[in-house]
């Protein structure tokens, strides 16, 4: 995500004063998209060469009684500490009996080229239920910020579209203890900005709603580190 050291710290620390802003401009990696096929008799055919199931979840996203999957994908080859990943959901069918394709995207669940940033999925995870599902993932600097962060992300199957209908961020400096927390509501346009420390019970709250509200799916989504939901 961060191309050089000095840049990674840089950023990072400008968390702690604006965190959409820092989040916004840093530069993300992004994996290329292989060639996917549209359809497949089995989940294993889903998988392009060189590229392996790292997670597989089953849910009915388009609730009609089959089991559809959602496949996390790890290129094969890669020995980063962030490697390239593919977020990819299929719909289960019946004739001819497989899956097809409906979405994927290789850039939701980050790189990081320098090196000082742990594996997203090291303290992240996939939730999967009827109708959608929930991808967290963390954002944790081995080296030049004490800042920490967690994302959240909530995806509801909607018109053909997995569809982005919330978004939080938690975010703590080690040193300090302070919070800084950010909950969006996609549906409602609602808009909760929380700080704090976690010492102490006192808090501060703030509520808004969103300038803009476009209609985000799974595909349209950059980097999970660098979505600014308030742009």
């Amino acid at each position: 995500m961060w191309m050089q050291m000095g840049r990674s710290a840089a950023l990072l620390a400008a968390v702690a004063v604006c965190p959409a802003i820092a989040l916004a401009q840093a530069p993300a990696v992004d994996a290329a998209m292989p060639r996917l096929p549209a359809a497949a008799a089995t989940v294993k055919s889903l998988v392009p060469v060189g590229w392996a199931i790292e997670q597989r979840h089953h849910a009915d996203f388009n609730r009609d009684g089959h089991a559809d999957v959602l496949l996390l994908l790890r290129q094969a080859a890669a020995t980063d500490t962030t490697p390239p990943r593919i977020l990819l959901v299929a719909l289960a069918t019946a004739t001819p009996p497989g899956y097809a394709l409906s979405a994927a995207n290789a850039r939701l669940v980050p790189r990081d080229a320098s090196g000082t940033l742990e594996d997203p999925m090291a303290n992240g995870e996939i939730t999967v239920r009827p109708g959608g599902f929930e991808l967290k993932l963390g954002m944790v600097p081995g080296a030049g910020s004490y800042i920490t962060a967690t994302m959240r992300y909530r995806f509801r199957r909607e018109g053909g579209c997995f569809r982005l209908i919330g978004y939080d961020r938690a975010e703590t400096h080690r040193g300090t203890l302070d919070t800084r927390d950010l909950s969006v509501n996609f549906l409602t346009g609602a808009v909760i900005q929380t700080t704090g420390n976690a010492k102490s019970n006192a808090t501060q709250t703030v509520r808004k709603r969103l300038a803009a509200n476009p209609r985000r799916c799974l595909a349209d989504l950059g980097s999970g580190w660098t979505f600014d939901p308030l742009a």
